[in-house]
């Protein structure tokens, strides 16, 4: 047996009246008739000062609230980036591209493709310095910079004199299939 008290009619509760007040608007009383200003030796009302609002029309709730003095502005500290896994995974990428045209390419072709990678690590390494000097970080390491330049220009000579294009193209699909897997897992 429960406790609940049971009402006749089923799940429906009876029909009480509802109570005054909820979610409406209360009722606004009405103003008071204002007397009429009488105009002074000037003929109107002094500058600057604001009149009542119009008749009928009642003042936003939120105009009581408005600031008078301007909020203090807090200047946000750039923030440094974590780790060099854009230079590791650029990188990676070129020597993906890189030895996976090889053997379809002069090596003219790749001697440029080497000196344009040189230029774009040697600019981004410019880029990272500014960025140290302007913010006033401690300087970072500078031998990644080096290490990716030189070690990815290397890569790609061994990689290809050792195993070929086609073995680098699918190295480089396998490689790119477990990353992708691997960032539909995290997110």
């Amino acid at each position: 047996m429960s406790d609940s008290p049971q009402y006749p009619g089923g799940y429906e509760y009876p029909e009480e009246p509802e109570p005054e007040g909820g979610y409406g608007r209360p009722p606004m009383p009405r103003p008071a008739p204002e007397p009429a200003p009488e105009p002074g030796p000037g003929q109107g009302r002094p500058p600057g000062r604001a009149g009542p609002a119009p008749r009928g029309e009642h003042p936003v709730a939120a105009e009581r609230f408005r600031r008078t003095t301007r909020a203090r502005s807090k200047s946000i500290p750039a923030e440094r980036s974590r780790g060099f896994w854009r230079l590791g995974t650029g990188t990676v990428f070129y020597v993906m591209i890189v030895g996976g045209m090889a053997d379809y390419v002069e090596p003219a072709v790749r001697v440029g493709a080497h000196l344009v990678f040189w230029v774009l690590i040697g600019l981004a390494f410019l880029i990272a310095a500014a960025r140290e000097r302007r913010h006033d970080w401690a300087p970072r390491p500078r031998w990644p910079w080096m290490a990716a330049a030189l070690g990815g220009a290397v890569a790609v000579e061994v990689l290809f004199l050792a195993f070929g294009s086609p073995a680098i193209i699918i190295g480089a699909v396998v490689l790119l299939a477990l990353g992708a897997f691997f960032l539909m897992l995290v997110g």
